[in-house]
């Protein structure tokens, strides 16, 4: 589990590296530095992560309280993003890691899926009060350990249109998209066949009735950002989710559960550089009932830090 771990983050830090000093080097002119339009970071408050295409890392710490399973969740996420043809255009990528503080049980550590995506901002004059960005991303299969990796055994897409608009000391951000899981389940009555895929192997007995499926998740947010002054804004927003779980449909666990989830968030963002910037929200789920809500509430922390010339 440690040498895979560090492994994966050394690779990590390694692009990181090789993203730095290409960013140093081809990084183009978006905007003046006292311009409204180019120091609004329009960051998303559920994931600490920027809308438009940047030069830029961001590490989220995710707090969940009281989970389903009785646990508390801490989850960190090192996103990295680089931008090109003057900020038009980005690819970008994201590794998660869960630890699980659990009542009556050992504290556990998984790696979460992976996810590799891009960004473009087809329309707008990039000086201009307003934006629209399309987002895509792939997520890999976490892998059959799940001693080892969490988030899913198979590969899923995820794609979302994106919509902002920046007025004297507001701001306002629309997205809406989902998730689609690109591969099935894989049964569980078939040979361990080592090296054979799934589909591929024979059974080894009558396939049992399934207990979960994917499902294609709907996803819609908003939120709406105050500029106090230059340096720090506050935002309020909320987030809609269909299926209630998202993907990982269980047909046992789900009889209870509403069929949509939502989450409200309130928090503040503080650009303390022109470089860098703290983002902390606070997000709070409106189903309450202890038999199926997901947690109790959640905290995003998030970190940021740019690179290359304005």
């Amino acid at each position: 589990m440690k040498s895979n771990f560090s492994n994966i983050f050394s690779l990590l830090f390694l692009s990181l590296i090789v993203l730095f000093f290409n960013g140093e080097m081809s990084a183009h002119h978006t905007g003046s530095s006292d311009s409204p339009n180019a120091t609004a970071r329009f960051v998303d408050p559920f994931t600490g992560k920027r809308e438009k295409p940047s030069n830029y890392l961001v590490v989220t710490q995710d707090y969940y309280k009281s989970t389903r399973e009785n646990s508390n969740l801490f989850t960190t996420t090192a996103f990295a993003e680089m931008n090109f043809f003057g900020g038009r255009f980005a690819l970008n990528a994201a590794v998660p890691w869960n630890y699980y503080q659990q009542r009556n049980r050992e504290d556990a550590a998984r790696v979460g899926k992976a996810y590799v995506g891009f960004k473009y901002q087809p329309f707008f004059d990039l000086d201009k009060p307003y934006f629209f960005v399309i987002e895509g991303s792939v997520g890999f299969p976490s892998g059959p350990d799940t001693d080892r990796f969490t988030g899913g055994d198979y590969y899923a897409g995820a794609g979302y249109l994106k919509l902002g608009y920046l007025y004297e000391k507001w701001s306002f951000v629309s997205k809406l998209g989902g998730i689609q899981p690109l591969t099935r389940p894989q049964p569980n009555n078939l040979q361990d066949n080592d090296g054979i895929p799934y589909w591929l192997r024979l059974p080894s007995a009558t396939p049992p009735t399934p207990e979960y499926e994917f499902k294609k998740t709907a996803i819609l947010s908003a939120y709406v950002t105050y500029y106090l002054m230059q340096e720090i804004s506050l935002f309020t927003g909320i987030l809609y989710r269909n299926p209630y779980n998202g993907v990982d449909f269980s047909a046992s666990k789900d009889k209870l559960n509403p069929q949509y989830f939502t989450e409200g968030s309130v928090g503040f963002s503080w650009n303390f550089s022109e470089k860098y910037n703290l983002n902390l929200a606070y997000r709070y789920p409106f189903q309450r009932d202890r038999d199926y809500r997901l947690y109790h509430s959640a905290w995003t922390f998030a970190f940021s830090m740019e690179w290359g010339s304005d």
